[in-house]
């Protein structure tokens, strides 16, 4: 089993090795690919849409509020950069817009003004909107980005238990651009 692992990597390694040599610029039209954790835990996909904006899709586990399967589109701006004119790093703060839907089964756990409510243990789908905030590290000299982003703006329409709820997300992750 360890040899199949590490045979895996190193397959992959390789894939990946003519990849990063023609890898994006951070500010280009570039696609990249990597993992998120936290809310939700999986897959992170980042296709840029010119200098400033681009799409974003994470695909994952939720752990909270609940054991929840959740895809978030997002559409992001490159608001500010930290660090313009460093040569080896761009540390920008970024805000967006997008759409969350959520599979859930379990206990469930979704915060109203001034009230807490559970949901009984059956299956759910929520469909809702965020706004987001981050900030994304992109190396220039290397193909990878850092980022951590908070979506405190989030509403949940929930079915088969309709109700208005909201939600916060919160996630750190890296992606590789190709």
């Amino acid at each position: 089993m360890r040899y199949a692992f590490a045979a895996g990597t190193v397959l992959f390694a390789l894939t990946l090795a003519p990849a990063a040599a023609n890898a994006q610029e951070p500010g280009q039209n570039g696609f990249s690919m990597g993992v998120v954790l936290g809310d939700p835990t999986g897959f992170t996909l980042r296709k840029g849409l010119g200098e400033h904006n681009a799409i974003q899709a994470h695909f994952g586990f939720s752990p909270f509020p609940g054991d929840a399967v959740a895809a978030m589109v997002d559409w992001t701006h490159d608001a500010w950069d930290f660090l313009r004119g460093n040569p080896n790093l761009s540390l920008l703060l970024f805000f967006g817009l997008g759409g969350k839907a959520e599979w859930f089964t379990g206990r469930y756990f979704a915060y109203r003004y001034n009230d807490q409510n559970s949901f009984p243990d059956q299956s759910h789908f929520g469909l809702g909107a965020r706004g987001l905030v981050g900030v994304r590290a992109s190396f220039l000299r290397a193909p990878f980005d850092l980022f951590f982003e908070l979506a405190p703006i989030g509403i949940i329409f929930v079915v088969p238990d309709p109700g208005v709820y909201y939600d916060i997300d919160l996630a750190v992750g890296g992606r590789f651009r190709f």
